[in-house]
Formats: structure tokens, C-alpha cells, sequence
């Protein structure tokens, strides 16, 4: 149902709807269409209408029926929209083996991280890309963040980086080579 009896949302427009409201998921995907003709008030149809685009939403499992049923019948019934090519869907990230919830303020806070991590938002990046839950349900803890950091970045990424730097500096006095063909050892 596209409506429900609240006493707050966007009234249904009707005459036999008196007393209902717009679902919010049924009206909330159209923010993406008015949004970007707010930012792109020139090209938004780019976007939204032209057949070479190829439009794909990365979404969260829990709004798998609106991206992939409600949105896109929204947009075939209009008739000018594209519909979305592809729509995949990740599982839940939970938080030291709760679920995040901002209402009850559990979360990683992005502003508290940058004031505790100055400079460092490449390596939550890192942890989060990671830890991706593509496939299940997956779990960030403050001690996985550490050990990708000091094991994956610092030893192994930091290690690499290193050895190329000197060997480019031993083999190729500084200047990195210009791009060659493959050889079959290559």
C-alpha cells in the first residue's frame, strides 16, 4: 500500500482518502529525481531520462522492494524515466556486534572520527570497503579497524610501496619507467 492512516506525512490527494498519508517509501525515492534537478538544474534529464545512461542504486537489503518494485513502476507508469539497470544490494553493517542505530547514537560518527583520526579518513575508507557486508551480515569492531590498519596498510600496502620506491630508485635512479610490452614472464 502506497498510504497509511497517520496523522502526519503528505496527505493522499483524494477525496475517498480522507484521513490517509503518503507512505514515505513511496514518495521518498522521488527525492532523487528533485534533488538532482536542484543540483544539475540544466542536466538532471542526463540522469533520469537519457537512454545511454546506465542508472544503478546502491541500496541496503532493507530497501530492496523499493528500488527494485515500487520506484521503478513509479517511473514506467510517468512513461519519460529510465529504469534502473542494475540494483545491488548489501547486506547489514553492525557495530561491535550490535546494529547501528543513530537514533540510539550508535554509530561511527564521521565528524568524531575526523577529529580523532585527523587525515586519516583513507584508512576508514579502507576498513569499511573491506569489511564490505556483500554477502552477509558483517561486523565492524574498533579492533578489526586497528589490525587492517597496522596489518594490511602499514605492513603489507607499506611494505610494498616501500620496496618499489627503492628498487626504483637502485634500478631506475628515481624515474619511473615508461610503460613497456608484456612479456610472457611479465
Amino acid at each position: 500500500a502506497v498510504s497509511r492512516d497517520l496523522d502526519w506525512g503528505i496527505p493522499v490527494p483524494l477525496k475517498d482518502a480522507e484521513g490517509k498519508v503518503l507512505y514515505v517509501w513511496f514518495d521518498a525515492p522521488i527525492g532523487y529525481i528533485s534533488n538532482t534537478k536542484e543540483l544539475l538544474p540544466n542536466d538532471w534529464e542526463k540522469w533520469w531520462k537519457d537512454e545511454n545512461t546506465k542508472l544503478v542504486h546502491f541500496i541496503g537489503k532493507d530497501n530492496i522492494v523499493f528500488h527494485c518494485i515500487v520506484f521503478p513502476a513509479m517511473l514506467k507508469a510517468e512513461g519519460s524515466y529510465i529504469l534502473p539497470e542494475n540494483v545491488p544490494a548489501n547486506e547489514f553493517l553492525n557495530l561491535e556486534n550490535d546494529k547501528i542505530s543513530t537514533s540510539r547514537n550508535w554509530a561511527v560518527w564521521l565528524h568524531e572520527y575526523l577529529e580523532e583520526f585527523p587525515g586519516k579518513q583513507d584508512v576508514l575508507r579502507y576498513a569499511l570497503t573491506a569489511n564490505a557486508p556483500e554477502t552477509k551480515d558483517n561486523d565492524f569492531t574498533w579492533k578489526d579497524f586497528q589490525a587492517r590498519n597496522n596489518n594490511e596498510l602499514v605492513a603489507v600496502l607499506g611494505n610494498f610501496i616501500n620496496r618499489a620506491l627503492v628498487l626504483t630508485q637502485k634500478y631506475f635512479n628515481n624515474l619511473v619507467p615508461a610503460p613497456g610490452e608484456l612479456s610472457g614472464y611479465d
